[in-house]
């Protein structure tokens, strides 16, 4: 079976604090160093290193 992906592959998995404004689903309280005291989310983003292409993503609160 042939890989569509190369050999060698470096994966970057990062995080980030988004603040929410209002009332939205699946938003928490939680640490925010620019707003504090706000709810917010808290992403995971998985980029290709090379490229620094974003392969996926997940939406969660703080907890």
């Amino acid at each position: 079976m042939t890989s569509l992906l190369p050999e060698s592959l470096i994966l970057d998995l990062d995080s980030t604090v988004d603040t929410v404004y209002g009332n939205q689903k699946g938003d928490e309280v939680g640490y925010n160093s620019h707003k504090q005291g706000r709810k917010s989310y808290y992403p995971l983003l998985v980029y290709e290193g090379e490229s620094r292409m974003l392969v996926n993503a997940a939406l969660r609160g703080h907890s």
